[in-house]
C-alpha cells in the first residue's frame, strides 16, 4: 500500500475513533512518518479530506449505479440498502460532520454538494426503474419522484449524525446499519407488500452473512 493511501486510511480510522478534529500531527504520529513525508503527498488536511470524498464518492457508485435499462429485483435493491448502510459506517465520522469538514475549504463545499447532487440522481434512477407495475403501487409524478429522491438522500446522509446523538459517546455498527430501516419504512407504501417483504427479508439475510 502506498504511503498516500496510508495517509487516507489513517485519516478514516482516526476521525471515526476521535471526530473530525484530528489534524495532520496526530495523522504523523499515528502512521510514524515524518511531516515531510506527509506534506510530499498532501499541502493540508482539505487535501486529505478531498481524497477521503473522492474514495466515498467511489464506494457509493459501486452501490448505486445500475446498467443501462437494468431493472433492481427484490435481492437488488436490498444490497442496495445494506451496501449503502455500510458505506456509512465505513465514512461515519465524515457524514457526521460533513459541514464542519468542508466549510473551510469553498472546493471541498463545492465537491460535497456534487457529491450529493450525484448521489440523489442516482437514487431517484433506482426509483424510476422500480416504481412502475407490477412493483410500483403508487404513481408518481417526476417532481414527486425526485422529492422522495431526495428524502431518501436526506435520510441517509443525516443518519449517522443522528445515531451518534441517541449513542451518546459514539455509535456502534449496529446503530449505523440498521439506517436501512428506516429507508425501508420510507419505501413502504410505494411497493407491491409481497414485493417488499421479499427486500425486507432479503435485507435480513445479507445482515447475517455479512455479520
Amino acid at each position: 500500500m502506498s504511503n498516500k493511501q496510508r495517509i487516507i486510511d489513517a485519516t478514516i480510522e482516526l476521525m471515526n475513533e476521535r471526530g473530525g478534529a484530528v489534524g495532520t500531527t496526530q495523522l504523523v504520529e499515528h502512521l510514524s512518518i515524518s511531516p515531510g513525508n506527509l506534506y510530499y503527498h498532501f499541502r493540508n488536511r482539505e487535501e486529505i479530506l478531498a481524497e477521503v470524498l473522492a474514495q466515498l464518492r467511489l464506494d457509493l457508485d459501486e452501490v448505486l449505479i445500475l446498467e443501462a435499462d437494468e431493472v433492481p429485483d427484490a435481492r437488488h435493491l436490498a444490497e442496495v440498502l445494506i451496501g449503502g448502510a455500510r458505506v456509512l459506517w465505513r465514512y461515519r465520522f465524515f457524514f457526521s460532520s460533513s459541514i464542519e469538514l468542508v466549510s473551510r475549504e469553498e472546493a471541498l463545499v463545492t465537491s460535497y454538494r456534487d457529491f450529493c447532487i450525484r448521489g440523489t440522481r442516482q437514487v431517484e434512477t433506482i426509483l424510476d426503474r422500480l416504481l412502475v407495475p407490477p412493483v410500483g403501487i403508487v404513481r408518481l409524478s417526476r417532481k414527486d419522484q425526485a422529492k422522495l429522491a431526495e428524502t431518501l438522500w436526506v435520510l441517509w446522509t443525516s443518519w449517522p449524525r443522528y445515531a451518534e446523538l441517541l449513542a451518546g459517546q459514539g455509535s456502534s455498527e449496529k446503530e449505523i446499519l440498521r439506517n436501512h430501516e428506516a429507508l425501508e419504512f420510507v419505501l413502504k407504501p410505494y411497493f407491491e407488500p409481497k414485493f417488499y417483504r421479499s427486500v425486507v427479508a432479503q435485507t435480513r439475510t445479507l445482515q447475517v452473512l455479512e455479520g
